[in-house]
């Protein structure tokens, strides 16, 4: 069953998700650049982990991939990655390694949401494979992410030298509650949509997390990674697959935007309320509401008599599917 995604409230299951409901939702702004590796059967998945098929490896039989310090790690977790058995039970694990001579650096720690989210729970190794830290409280941002970040201070930092990620078996089969999109629509318009409206992110054994360092301290050396500039850099450890608009679409959005400001909104022709229609409901089909939203204002300011009430529509043959 397809749900509009649109913004994060908290968890459905407290177990691996550290966010309240207290907290002040944030509008995701394209919670769907992984959509083909996130929408998936996440149930058989889950359970076939735990099932006689799989092969659970220790932390020392893994092979770990050596993280970048000056930019941003793009790691899946996916059906392919190493499973480990944790006590809460096996989990698709990634299997990191730390460069040497660090002395002190913040980690961060961010799950992409769509469809379904990864709830990352971390633990760092030193060289024995004897643990140094465990983190399992994520926060959510306004970018689409349960987050995590972690100042590690020498003496923790010192010894850093694995790093697993896995999510909690016990989490599988939680969700996590989005905000409705009544909300969001009452502030864009003043309008709004009926209360009845609930939409998840279901949680998922995969996943997909970006992982970089900050204000890293070497022995010898300073060398700092504003974390509003890591993303500009990434470095994938795995590649993620990113659905964007075709170069048609984007060039007959940019036609049509050229048409409207040349009319009054009296002047709109059919054709162009055509397009904006096929447009919304593309937006709705992918869960993109804010685009959505943005359309129906674009259109409506153009003249459109139409764009509203088609959303509605849209949004509720969406919810009944």
């Amino acid at each position: 069953m397809k749900k509009v995604l649109t913004v994060i409230v908290g968890c459905i299951l407290a177990s691996g998700c550290s966010s309240s409901s207290d907290e002040k939702p944030f509008e995701v702004t394209d919670p769907f650049r992984t959509w083909n590796t996130q929408y998936v059967d996440e149930a058989k998945i889950a359970a076939n982990l735990q099932s006689n098929n799989v092969s659970p490896l220790l932390p020392s039989q893994l092979q770990y991939q050596l993280l970048a310090l000056d930019r941003t790690n793009r790691i899946d977790v996916t059906e392919k990655s190493p499973v480990v058995r944790f006590p809460e039970g096996n989990s698709y694990t990634a299997a990191l390694l730390i460069p040497e001579n660090i002395t002190q650096f913040t980690f961060y720690l961010d799950s992409i949401v769509g469809r379904t989210v990864f709830v990352p729970t971390v633990i760092f190794y030193d060289e024995r494979l004897k643990e140094v830290l465990r983190i399992e409280d994520s926060t959510l941002n306004a970018e689409g992410f349960l987050s995590m970040k972690q100042e590690l201070l020498p003496e923790q930092a010192k010894r850093a030298r694995y790093l697993l990620v896995y999510s909690k078996a016990t989490d599988f089969a939680g969700r996590t509650e989005l905000i409705d999109p009544k909300t969001v629509y009452e502030e864009k318009t003043g309008g709004g949509l009926p209360a009845t409206f609930k939409y998840y992110s279901k949680h998922s054994p995969i996943g997909n997390l970006d992982i970089r360092f900050v204000d890293v301290l070497f022995s010898s050396s300073f060398v700092t990674t504003p974390a509003s500039t890591t993303q500009q850099n990434v470095t994938p450890v795995e590649p993620a697959p990113v659905k964007a608009e075709s170069a048609s679409t984007a060039a007959a959005a940019t036609a049509t935007t050229a048409v409207v400001a040349s009319q009054t909104k009296e002047e709109m022709l059919s054709d162009t309320e055509n397009f904006y229609l096929e447009q919304i409901s593309k937006a709705v089909e992918k869960n993109d509401l804010s685009r959505a939203l943005n359309l129906v204002e674009e259109a409506e300011r153009a003249g459109s008599s139409k764009a509203q009430s088609h959303f509605m529509e849209q949004l509720k043959k969406q919810q009944q599917q």
